[in-house]
């Protein structure tokens, strides 16, 4: 089957929208729901605590179109995030908002908060339920992170598939609340017809005071489909950030290997970062996980991550989660 890297990215992170409910459909308009609901059990080095806890979180989006022409629609997805009442994180949070077009053969283009096209190609090692991608500069590393990255508010995202080939540009316009001037990422995805997919990206950051500014570059290979069978995923990133006239190049690596059959998954992992100008490790990690789908959408799973960091814990969840 052919399949882009993309896909698989998309197909990874968003498994709810498989799930989703059609609340209208009619004269070309669709508006569909989307969320999940989930408890997880942690073990106190995971929680930042002193002894163990249950946690739970839920997240809730509407995804619409509506036909402008005949080769023409208009697009949007608004998503959130809310975490338990007592938890230590934001207890509301916007993950998607977005408006825009899609103009089939000649690609989409959003404006609002998603991923950037830097995604398309560090997101395919995204793949596990709980952690995982903790060795690219996109959402931070274990210790430590890089001054922008992650899901970015307030940007143009294009993207447009011919034949195997998929391509993504973005721009993220200032925002002055995260010392951002401005930001823009291109990334090419190609996939082969016998299951191999390779790609390539580059993002640059300049903040307003040009004191903290960063550089990105990152390649993948994978092979399969995730939820399908076996999938294998590599990533090599490269990020050189600048701090207060201070420069320093981060280097990582990800490994991911998934093999899903019947109800059962079976997933595994390492991650990797190390900054060469300080020689300090960020991430170093084994990540090992089981998942068991008693449904379609209700399923159970469980993952460690063997932290091989001097005087670091290691981490430990087990989790049910349901989407609809």
């Amino acid at each position: 089957m052919k399949l882009t890297n993309l896909a698989v990215v998309m197909a990874a992170l968003f498994a709810a929208s498989a799930n989703a409910a059609v609340l209208y459909d009619k004269d070309g308009t669709t508006v569909e729901m989307t969320g999940r609901s989930k408890a997880n059990f942690y073990n106190d080095a995971a929680t930042d605590n002193s002894s163990s806890t249950i946690d739970g979180d839920v997240r809730l989006g509407f995804k619409g179109s509506t036909a402008i022409t005949d080769d023409l629609k208009g697009i949007a997805r608004v998503e959130w995030q809310v975490k338990a009442q007592g938890s230590d994180e934001d207890d509301l949070k916007v993950r998607h908002a977005y408006a825009g077009f899609d103009a089939g053969d000649y690609g989409t283009i959003v404006f609002g908060q998603t991923e950037t096209a830097f995604y398309d190609v560090v997101g395919a090692t995204d793949v596990f339920n709980e952690w995982g991608s903790y060795g690219n500069s996109y959402w931070g590393y274990r210790d430590g992170g890089p001054n922008f990255g992650g899901r970015q508010e307030g940007q143009a995202v294009y993207h447009v598939t011919y034949g195997a080939l998929t391509g993504g540009l973005s721009y993220i316009s200032s925002d002055d609340s995260a010392n951002l001037d401005y930001g823009y990422a291109g990334a090419l995805t190609y996939a082969f017809d016998f299951g191999l997919g390779i790609g390539a990206t580059a993002q640059k950051f300049e903040s307003l005071d040009s004191l903290a500014d960063q550089q990105d570059w990152a390649i993948n290979a994978t092979w399969g489909s995730y939820g399908d069978g076996l999938y294998l995923a590599g990533l090599y990133n490269q990020s050189k950030q600048e701090t207060a006239g201070v420069e320093e190049k981060i280097k990582s690596y990800e490994l991911a290997a998934l093999y899903f059959q019947d109800n059962w998954g079976l997933l595994s992992g390492f991650n990797y970062s190390k900054n060469h100008d300080t020689d300090v490790e960020l991430t170093n990690e084994f990540i090992l996980g089981a998942q068991y789908n008693f449904t379609s959408n209700f399923f159970t799973y469980t993952e460690y991550v063997f932290d091989q960091r001097d005087n670091a814990d290691d981490l430990w969840t087990l989790a049910l989660q349901y989407n609809f």
